[in-house]
């Protein structure tokens, strides 16, 4: 990916060298602002910047899946202090306690940059004549608009009404920050926008089924695709059915739109679940066949950042205090070296998975009081772990991370049909998920899914994303959008109930959290709604008071 590192470095410097912004100003530049007359004149040059788009875009993995997505879900533990010996990172976000001094994310999450370098691509190559095909210039117009759109999900789900930035102001040479201040538009029309750019990236990829970007077959899927605007279709289609937001009312009409996407997802691209479900993160294994687009990881070009999640060989409390499962002294099993542990996963986690459950001990390696593990200390991840350098002999992060997997279309399935009445649906659809989870264990009538109640199988495919989804950024979108009730009403979605609690339905009484401390010392496990309807509007996220200072026209989100 050497052309991605030069575009990315060239914009980078070109940015900072001609527009000169600061911290304290506006910030809406394009990474890949390069003189709108002298840039934009080959299609090699377009292309270039998409590889420059995507580079960017990976830069964002960690904020957009754990800090957006997951960090604020309920699955990591609220203790401050690791089994690890270290402060936990996050608390406050882990506690649901954001304020306008405890905001998470300054300005939006600073996506603004990701959304000009869209808005700058779009205006410059749409009405282009250089391409040498019509076909390569409306694959790479699909990529930018659903991008875009994805760009404001984000944004969407996370604040509710947002600028609606869609043209290259700075680019252009418009850096008046006075000119550029911009009101937050209101919920319902960002959601048409995110609707209107999905159709638009439809149309311009037309009846593509490939994964091919640039004649690049090997690196397709790290690149935005068709299968990657229909799955976004599908979640976008899926939130808006259940969830209100301001004056955009929920509506089941959209249920029919996402349950085609993810159809279409399933059956028209060539994906397939692997066998393995720890063969989908191996290094060895990369654009396997159920990914659908994920960021690149490689020792020699970028680490996939999830170092934080493993327990520390030299600096530790685990190392030579804990047993691992079979009763052995804790010895760096995973041969991890000098980290520092920041995040874990509450030990309830750990205790939904069954013992048969693949997924368990592929996604964590769990430490014990006792070496009769009997006693759980806690939980280190080890998905993403990646592989043992060749040159240092300990772990390299190089597992890639998929934004998009097909097990999500599956999954997302069976919510579509239980808000349908059709348990067949639902029952279908996880047990896909479940028999390949319990490889050669798997026996329908020991591990398949029975449904129940409306209640029932909403978290029965919650805990099914839980154990499926670790690290992929989905449990706080999750608890957000799925409900206590087919009414969807504003206070009937899980986060709300004690059903969105990652320990719901467990027997807790005899169960206790992570603690580098002993067992007798380890705090017992809770379940609790994440947020009391007394602080609804915490769903959202505020703005940070600078943000709020340098545009008079943004307003606060409600509630702080």
């Amino acid at each position: 990916m050497k052309k991605n590192k030069f575009f990315s470095l060239f914009s980078a410097t070109v940015v900072a060298a001609s527009l000169g912004l600061t911290s304290c100003e506006l910030d809406l530049a394009p990474i890949d602002y390069y003189g709108a007359n002298s840039f934009w004149t080959t299609e090699a040059q377009a292309i270039g910047d998409i590889h420059a788009m995507m580079q960017h875009f990976r830069t964002f993995d960690f904020q957009t899946n754990i800090t957006y997505g997951e960090i604020r879900g309920g699955a990591y533990t609220l203790e401050t202090t690791g089994s690890d010996g270290s402060n936990l990172a996050a608390a406050y976000l882990r506690e649901q306690n954001l304020s306008v001094t405890n905001y998470g994310v300054a300005n939006f999450g600073n996506y603004w940059g990701l959304i000009a370098n869209v808005n700058l691509f779009i205006a410059r190559v749409e009405p282009a004549d250089y391409f040498s095909s019509e076909e390569t210039k409306n694959y790479c117009l699909g990529m930018a608009y659903g991008m875009r759109a994805y760009y404001y999900f984000i944004l969407y789900r996370a604040y509710g009404g947002v600028p609606l930035r869609l043209i290259p102001d700075v680019a252009d040479g418009n850096y008046d920050p006075v000119t550029l201040y911009m009101k937050r538009a209101q919920p319902s029309e960002v959601m048409a926008q995110i609707k209107k750019d999905i159709t638009t990236s439809l149309n311009y990829f037309g009846n593509q089924t490939t994964f091919n970007f640039d004649n690049e077959s090997g690196n397709a899927k790290y690149y935005w695709s068709k299968a990657a605007t229909e799955m976004l279709a599908g979640e976008v289609y899926l939130w808006n059915s259940k969830v209100t937001i301001g004056d955009q009312a929920a509506d089941k009409n959209d249920l029919a739109t996402a349950k085609t996407h993810f159809q279409n997802v399933i059956n028209n691209y060539g994906l397939g679940l692997q066998g393995d479900f720890s063969a989908v993160f191996d290094p060895e294994n990369k654009q396997n066949s159920e990914i659908i687009m994920a960021f690149k990881y490689d020792e020699n070009e970028a680490s996939n950042g999830f170092s934080g999640y493993c327990y520390s060989a030299t600096t530790g409390l685990t190392l030579g205090n804990a047993f691992d499962i079979n009763g052995e002294t804790w010895a760096d099993p995973l041969r991890i070296g000098g980290n520092v542990h920041y995040y874990q996963y509450s030990n309830a986690l750990w205790y939904q998975y069954d013992e048969a459950d693949t997924r368990r001990d592929a996604t964590f390696i769990s430490s014990w009081h006792d070496k009769e593990a009997t006693q759980l200390r806690g939980t280190f991840v080890r998905k993403h772990i990646g592989s043992i350098s060749a040159l240092t002999s300990y772990r390299t992060y190089d597992s890639d991370r998929a934004i998009y997997r097909l097990p999500l279309a599956y999954l997302s399935l069976a919510e579509i049909a239980n808000m349908e009445g059709d348990n067949t649906g639902v029952k279908n659809n996880i047990n896909k998920i479940r028999e390949r989870a319990y490889g050669d264990a798997w026996s329908e009538d020991v591990y398949g899914y029975t449904p129940g109640s409306f209640a029932e199988n909403e978290v029965a495919i919650l805990h099914e994303k839980d154990k499926e989804f670790v690290q992929e950024g989905q449990r706080w979108w999750d608890v957000c959008r799925m409900s206590v009730s087919s009414a969807c009403g504003t206070t009937d979605h899980l986060v709300f109930h004690n059903e969105g609690h990652v320990a719901y339905g467990l027997a807790v009484n005899d169960l206790r959290e992570a603690t580098s401390k002993s067992w007798a010392e380890a705090n017992s496990i809770t379940v609790q709604p994440l947020l009391s309807t007394e602080n609804a509007y915490r769903v959202l996220w505020p703005i940070d008071t600078s943000t709020l200072s340098s545009d008079t026209e943004l307003e606060q989100t409600p509630g702080y």
